[in-house]
């Protein structure tokens, strides 16, 4: 009686625990997603923001790309005070000096629409560190009316949602704008990149039980096993594939798992195979010999004469 009420009470508690544990993990996803889009919307003024005449830009990071070692940029000026002109425009032709990967200036004729404009600018870095790989930029602006250089302000906003973009200020920038960039992985893409690490080495740990589970037991060939084995070895290279960013083979993330997980996985498959094969030969050579022909064995219990 007793027995059956302590079964009645561990149901409920262990409910309880899954309601728990799921809403814990509900709630930092949630936080997490949050971080992540908060970051993502925030932007941050640099330069000279006090001067009333002056040249704003908006300068958007629209993606890093770490294959081709550059990262667009998008660049917007707009022109405050004594500037613009009543419509808005530059009430003077001016042209902009940038840090691009091609040294074409932006030039923007006086009265004309406003428009942003794209350029590329080389970053440094290591994309065989992945998922831990990180990058550096230079973002330098200089305006000019003329050989007037004008005072300068900006505004940096990031949209690549595989990177956490962070910018500081360069010491010396006169009127200009001279800003170190520096992107990091983000914490989504951080996250679900050591979700995959951790889930190739945890596939491999299940081939190498149930390797252990084959061999030790002496179960011969088992067909579900070694089948198993083959599915796993097979999954992981799209499982390994699907990690953001692309990186390529030879990173981090292939020293620490992919590769192990891999080794791991064929081991026990050929071990399994070889030694399961093994083992069903010396049971059939043990069957044989033990349902040997009747003549022979009553010629074997027959004395002779």
């Amino acid at each position: 009686m007793q027995h059956g009420i302590q079964q009645k009470r561990r149901g409920p508690l262990w409910l309880v625990a899954i309601a728990a544990a799921l809403i814990v993990g509900l709630v930092l996803a949630l936080s997490t997603y949050e971080v992540g889009r908060t970051r993502a919307e925030a932007s941050h003024p640099f330069g000279n923001t006090a001067v009333r005449d002056r040249v704003d830009l908006g300068i958007w990071v629209a993606k890093i790309d770490p294959v081709t070692q550059t990262t667009t940029v998008e660049v917007l000026a707009t022109p405050r005070g004594a500037l613009a002109d009543k419509n808005g425009n530059f009430a003077a032709d001016t042209v902009i000096y940038t840090s691009a990967l091609k040294a074409d200036p932006i030039k923007i004729k006086a009265g004309e629409p406003i428009s942003a404009a794209e350029v590329k600018v080389v970053v440094e870095g290591t994309l065989t560190d992945y998922p831990f790989d990180a990058y550096d930029a230079v973002l330098a602006f200089d305006v000019f009316s003329g050989d007037r250089r004008l005072p300068t302000a900006a505004t940096v906003a990031s949209g690549d949602t595989l990177f956490a973009v962070s910018e500081q200020p360069e010491s010396g920038a006169d009127n200009g704008i001279d800003l170190g960039l520096h992107a990091a992985r983000s914490v989504p893409s951080l996250t679900f990149a050591l979700f995959i690490m951790i889930l190739m080495l945890g596939l491999a740990l299940a081939a190498a039980i149930a390797c252990y589970y084959v061999l030790a037991g002496k179960r011969g060939l088992m067909f579900p096993a070694v089948s198993m084995m083959g599915a796993l070895l097979f999954a992981l290279v799209p499982l390994r594939n699907a990690v953001p960013g692309g990186a390529p083979i030879g990173s981090i993330i292939d020293f620490t798992s992919f590769f192990i997980a891999e080794g791991i996985i064929s081991a026990a498959l050929v071990g399994t195979v070889i030694v399961g094969y093994r083992v069903e030969m010396a049971k059939e050579r043990e069957e044989e010999a033990d349902t040997q022909h009747p003549t022979d064995q009553f010629r074997m219990l027959t004395p002779q004469r």
